[in-house]
């Protein structure tokens, strides 16, 4: 899960502008809503990719609705107003060594007598416009979302919990936590090796078979239990088509005796959870190598391996045979090994399944 905050700051000026919201009596209110996150060490080459960690990047962005009410909250579609556009505003972070994410329009926290409510999601624009994305009484609600078959394309799209009752008394200088999460399944791949005198090197992956490429996102708050999280589901899948999934490889990926996943940032490749079908395949292209440390004798063999994605499984025989939403699988392509279960503890927000193994012998 992502931690977020939205904070208040000393501005610069007292001047703001009311027709932006409604009836609400600023009074020249001198609060500054902003969104406060950590900073990321690193600064991925492709944003909008694979969100990873309890960090956000500096160089992606969301969009944040807010709504504005007098009282405790009731429920999303009782508040007065929108104190934000009804449409949501983009929030993106201010560059330098700012750790806070600004909406395009500047917003003040409202008179005491007031209380605000938000929502967020990220990315604030997914690439591939889906027909209707909303925010309702019922959460985030995506209707006609659809993956890219590319790595460097895709995007984490996340979720926020609904943060109700922030006012200027409670958040005029504390933060207000927001927690995003998961809508997809991340698929990453790992190798190892077991014989020292022979390399391999992957040249190639690719997933590909019948995958569910388009589907609606429906966050599922329940109000009367639960005016935060919801019960987030997938739903009106549409059907399966042939695609092919190419992660992101930067070269050939050398396979070591150590077990080695691949870069997450730059190979995890995210997509709608669904059952994992009879007909899904990985494609493994990769080079061995024999006597690398003789020239006189050294050969290099282009090798392909087609892998039905069941053929993947725990040391137990258990298969995965459902991708669920906000969790990590990892495909290990282990060269000359008995299949057995590694567990790989991982520092990111993503829930981590066991890995699976297929040995190429």
């Amino acid at each position: 899960m992502l931690f977020m905050a939205a904070v208040s700051a000393i501005a610069l000026t007292s001047c703001v502008n009311e027709d932006n919201f409604g009836d609400v009596k600023h009074k020249q209110q001198a609060q500054e809503l902003r969104f406060d996150l950590p900073a990321m060490m690193k600064t991925r080459a492709n944003v909008k990719g694979e969100i990873t960690g309890s960090e956000y990047d500096k160089g992606e962005d969301f969009k944040v609705f807010c709504k504005y009410y007098k009282g405790a909250y009731t429920s999303w579609d009782a508040a007065e107003g929108d104190y934000f556009t009804a449409t949501g505003d983009v929030a993106v972070n201010q560059g330098g060594n700012s750790n806070y994410w600004q909406t395009d329009n500047v917003y003040y926290w409202p008179d005491h007598e007031y209380n605000l409510a938000f929502a967020a999601f990220s990315p604030a624009v997914l690439e591939t416009a889906p027909e209707k994305i909303e925010q309702t009484a019922t959460g985030l609600y995506i209707k006609g979302f659809k993956t890219e078959t590319n790595a460097d394309a895709q995007y984490d799209l996340m979720y926020s919990d609904r943060v109700v009752d922030r006012n200027i008394a409670n958040n005029g200088s504390t933060a207000v936590p927001l927690v995003f999460r998961h809508a997809l399944s991340s698929i990453v791949f790992s190798t190892e090796k077991e014989d020292e005198n022979v390399n391999y090197e992957i040249t190639s992956i690719k997933l590909h078979g019948s995958v569910i490429q388009q589907a609606d996102f429906n966050q599922n708050i329940d109000e009367s239990v639960d005016v935060k999280a919801g019960s987030a589901k997938w739903e009106n899948f549409a059907a399966a088509t042939d695609a092919t999934y190419i992660p992101t490889l930067n070269g050939a990926v050398t396979v070591t005796t150590v077990p080695t996943q691949f870069t997450q940032k730059e190979s995890a490749l995210l997509l709608i959870p669904q059952d994992v079908h009879n007909d899904l395949f990985v494609t493994v292209t990769y080079n061995k190598i024999t006597n690398p440390n003789d020239p006189a004798k050294k050969l290099v063999m282009q090798n392909t391996a087609k892998i039905n994605l069941n053929q993947f499984a725990q040391e137990n025989g258990n298969k995965i045979t459902t991708w669920e939403m906000g969790k990590r699988y990892v495909y290990r392509i282990s060269f000359g090994l008995n299949k057995r279960i590694y567990f790989e503890p991982s520092t990111t927000d993503w829930v981590q399944e066991p890995t699976l193994i297929y040995t190429i012998q």
